[in-house]
């Protein structure tokens, strides 16, 4: 039995022996990766570092580009809003004179012809009366009908005959002056913001 048992005994021994062996070669191995790895690593962040550094840079001017641009926006509704704004204070400042404000309207009543139904704004009534109306149009030689329902709009007025509206409101009118003068209107307001 002593020899099987120094058999088994061998067979243990040269087992561990293989194991550790294996073992210390799998480790060896293992560092021999890691080293490379970690080499490759260095090589790769030097060799990207320029390469990074140049993307971050990139992302920063494409940042920075994208916000003058929201900012130029920004300024642009602004300036767009103020002069929606002066353009409708103009309302205001057009009516406060109320009789240059019927002189203007007996002017855009020569665009009616006769038979014409002629819408006024609700704001209007006190200022333009039906007696009012009856003169203007008697002095220039044409028949109107008065509408009885009054416009939802701030001034000026709506020329009506059965197939066409001729809109002489103040809004419609303004817009129209607001397109040809907008520009000189930004430069007075905003000239020197540029």
């Amino acid at each position: 039995m002593k020899g099987k048992e120094h058999i088994i005994d061998k067979i243990i021994s040269d087992a561990r022996k293989i194991a550790a062996s294996t073992h210390e070669e799998g480790v060896a191995k293992a560092q021999e990766i890691i080293n490379a790895a970690e080499h490759d690593a260095k090589i790769y962040r030097v060799k990207h570092k320029e390469e990074f550094q140049k993307e971050r840079e990139d992302i920063l001017r494409r940042r920075i580009t994208a916000a003058n641009l929201e900012v130029k926006k920004m300024l642009l509704a602004a300036k767009q809003q103020t002069i929606s704004r002066a353009f409708d204070q103009s309302v205001h400042a057009i009516k406060a004179d109320k009789e240059k404000y019927k002189a203007l309207i007996k002017s855009m009543l020569k665009h009616a012809s006769d038979g014409d139904t002629l819408t006024l704004s609700e704001s209007d009534k006190d200022i333009l009366t039906s007696d009012f109306i009856k003169k203007a149009t008697s002095e220039l030689g044409i028949k109107v009908k008065l509408n009885p329902e009054y416009g939802k709009f701030k001034g000026g007025i709506i020329l009506s005959d059965e197939k066409t509206d001729k809109n002489l409101t103040l809004e419609t009118e303004l817009n129209a002056l607001r397109e040809s003068i907008e520009p000189e209107i930004a430069q007075a307001l905003f000239g020197d913001l540029e």
